[in-house]
């Protein structure tokens, strides 16, 4: 589910921003675009802060499970 949320905001953006950097220049002067691409990487930078303990936590090791059956017998069945 978090690489789904991941990967919409990633493709939205990639989307949107050809679009809306030039609107942003129009409607304001030039600086303004990097202004707000700066602003976005201090805010993502923030949340990976706040949220460091989540993002390093210790992923469970799944336990192997090996086949008790070899794979002629599972469908022979």
């Amino acid at each position: 589910m978090a690489g789904a949320g991941y990967n919409f905001v990633r493709w939205f953006a990639a989307a949107a921003a050809p679009y809306f950097a030039p609107k942003i220049e129009e409607w304001t002067d030039v600086h303004l675009p990097f202004v707000v691409a700066a602003v976005t990487a201090v805010a993502g930078a923030l949340v990976v802060v706040v949220r460091r303990k989540a993002l390093t936590h210790e992923a469970e090791e799944l336990e192997t499970r090996h086949a008790t059956e070899d794979s002629v017998a599972v469908y022979a069945n």
